[in-house]
């Protein structure tokens, strides 16, 4: 990609000159090349896939209020086996016996793939949405939990700090939100007769 920089020492149609312009002199084009041209690669380098698949998660999660329900529920599928973990049974990540350890084992499928922090911000800020957004279809909702459940298996088995905060929190999150006794208005004027100060 090229641009081309104007060159301060022309003279500007809004600033007197101090001396006049020549012909030879406009005619040198001052280019800069901001970056090499994009060309096919035959192959990419396993650190710049996720990257790249970071971004077009990006992408998609700035179209999704535009999005239909069913797209956001067949990503939540995609995230549940992209994990590779069986996270559907809440006991499965919850309960550990005295030792620490987790009382059933998790289940590794196929379709599992590498989750670095590039790949798996995206795919979290995409499940929020899902979870928190102001779409509440119940299935929409069940589908990102339980993506949510298999994504925090997941970063439990890999022993991956980031994305164990990160996961558990959107469960936390989801869980208030789903709570009827957080569903207050805050807006709303109470009826009463008692005046508070």
């Amino acid at each position: 990609m090229t641009v081309n920089v104007p060159d301060l020492s022309h003279p500007s149609i809004y600033h007197e000159s101090k001396k006049p312009a020549t012909d030879n002199d406009a005619a040198d084009l001052n280019l800069a090349v901001i970056s090499p041209s994009l060309e096919p690669h035959g192959t990419v380098r396993s650190t710049r896939r996720a990257r790249i698949v970071g971004v077009a998660l990006e992408l998609y999660y700035s179209k999704m209020s535009l999005m239909p329900v069913r797209s956001k529920i067949d990503f939540c599928e995609f995230c549940k086996v992209w994990s590779g973990q069986d996270g559907d049974d809440k006991e499965n990540v919850e309960f550990q016996d005295d030792q620490g350890n987790v009382g059933k084992e998790s289940v590794i499928k196929e379709g599992r793939i590498a989750l670095p922090w590039e790949l798996l911000q995206p795919i979290l800020r995409i499940l929020g949405h899902c979870l928190l957004g102001p779409n509440k279809d119940k299935e929409l909702i069940g589908s990102a939990s339980a993506a949510c459940r298999s994504l925090y298996s997941r970063s439990l088995h890999d022993i991956n700090t980031q994305a164990i905060l990160a996961t558990r929190s959107l469960l936390r999150l989801s869980k208030m939100a789903l709570d009827p006794k957080n569903n207050v208005d805050h807006t709303e004027i109470p009826v009463t007769d008692v005046i508070s100060l």
